[in-house]
C-alpha cells in the first residue's frame, strides 16, 4: 500500500472516530433518557451530608396534602410542557414560577423550596422542562430553547391573573441559565425579579469545562462536530445565545447565587454573568457549597436573601 492510501485512510478512520465521538457525546448530553430522571448530583450510594433525602421527603408529603392543579401550555415548537401549580392559603397575586435543572424535575429540585414559599405567601409554579419530566420532548435545549418556554410560562400566569400579578422566577443549574437567557426577551411588567442559582454562562463554555475537568480533555473538533450534530436534530447550536449575552439586555433585576466549590458550573462563570448584567442585581456566594448545594447548606440565610430579594423588588408594587 502507497504512503498516500494509508494517510488517507487514516484520516478517514480519524473523521469517522470523530464522528462516532461526537454522536456518543450528542445522545449522553442532549437526547432524553428513557428511564426516569434522577438527580445527577444525589446518586443513590451518596452520603448525603445535606439532609437533602429527608427535606424531599418531608416536603412532598406536605405538598402531596395540599390542593394542586396541573397546568400544561404548547412550546413554540409544538411540544406539550407541564407545571404543577400550588396557592398559597391567603390570596395573592404574587407567584414564583421555578425551573429546575438538567436531567431532573420539578419536585425533586423544588419541593422544599416551595413548601417555603408557600408558607412565605406566594403562589408556587413548578415547571417540568422541555425533555423533563412529565414535559414532552426529545432534547434538551439547555436554556437556548428553554427560554422561550420561560416566555410562554409567564405569559401563562400573567394571563392568570389579568396583568396585575407579581411574578418571580426562579431556576437551578440548567433551569438559571433558562430564566437568565429569557430574561432579555419582551417579559410583561409583571414580572419583577430573576434569581438565578449557579447558572453557566452558555452550553458551550459549559461544555467546555465539564470536557476538560470531568473528561479530562477537551476537543475542538470534537465538541464542533456534536454541536453540527445538535444543530441538524435538536435545531440549535450551544452557542446560539448565553446567559451573558441575555443579561447585557436586560431590564429586569437579578439575583446570582453560587457555591464557591461548585465543581461542575463554576463560580467564575457566576462572576462573568454579574459583571456582564446591566439591571439591579446582586451576588449571593454560598461558602463551602458545591453545585446546587447552596440552598441546603445555608437554607436559613438564603431563604432570608431570596425574601430580602422579593421586597425590594415589589416595594410599591404589590396587588
Amino acid at each position: 500500500m502507497k504512503t498516500s492510501d494509508k494517510i488517507k485512510g487514516l484520516a478517514a478512520l480519524a473523521v469517522a472516530s470523530v464522528a462516532v465521538s461526537a454522536g456518543s457525546v450528542f445522545r449522553n448530553v442532549v437526547v432524553r433518557k428513557k428511564k426516569a430522571d434522577t438527580d445527577p448530583f444525589l446518586p443513590p450510594d451518596a452520603v448525603d451530608e445535606l439532609g437533602k433525602g429527608a427535606l424531599l421527603k418531608e416536603a412532598n408529603r406536605w405538598l402531596d396534602r395540599r390542593e394542586n392543579e396541573i397546568h400544561m401550555i404548547r412550546s413554540f415548537d409544538g411540544l406539550l410542557l407541564q407545571g404543577e401549580f400550588f396557592a398559597a392559603d391567603e390570596t395573592t397575586r404574587d407567584t414564583v414560577i421555578l425551573f429546575h435543572g438538567y436531567r431532573n424535575n420539578h419536585r425533586r429540585e423544588y419541593a422544599v423550596m416551595a413548601k417555603f414559599l408557600l408558607e412565605a405567601g406566594y403562589n408556587v409554579l413548578m415547571v417540568d422542562e422541555r425533555a423533563h419530566g412529565a414535559s414532552e420532548g426529545n432534547y434538551v435545549g439547555f436554556g437556548i430553547l428553554d427560554r422561550e418556554d420561560v416566555y410562554r410560562w409567564v405569559h401563562y400566569v400573567d394571563r392568570r391573573f389579568h396583568g396585575n400579578g407579581n411574578i418571580f422566577l426562579h431556576g437551578i443549574s440548567m433551569g438559571g441559565a433558562s430564566v437568565l437567557m429569557a430574561s432579555s426577551l419582551n417579559l410583561p411588567s409583571s414580572v419583577k425579579g430573576i434569581v438565578a442559582d449557579c447558572a453557566y454562562t452558555s452550553p458551550k463554555e459549559e461544555f467546555i469545562h465539564v470536557m476538560r475537568t470531568r473528561g479530562k480533555y477537551y476537543s475542538r473538533v470534537l465538541l464542533g462536530t456534536a454541536n453540527l450534530i445538535c444543530k441538524w436534530s435538536a435545531g440549535y447550536s450551544f452557542d446560539d445565545y448565553s446567559s451573558v449575552k441575555a443579561v447585557a439586555q436586560t431590564k429586569v433585576p437579578i439575583l446570582i447565587i453560587h457555591g464557591t466549590q461548585d465543581d461542575f458550573v463554576p463560580v467564575r462563570m457566576a462572576k462573568e454573568i454579574y459583571r456582564a448584567c446591566i439591571s439591579r442585581k446582586e451576588l449571593y456566594l454560598v461558602e463551602g457549597a458545591g453545585h446546587a448545594e447552596s440552598y441546603y447548606l445555608e437554607k436559613g440565610e438564603y431563604e432570608k436573601r431570596m425574601l430580602s430579594f422579593f421586597d425590594k423588588c415589589l416595594k410599591g408594587t404589590r396587588k
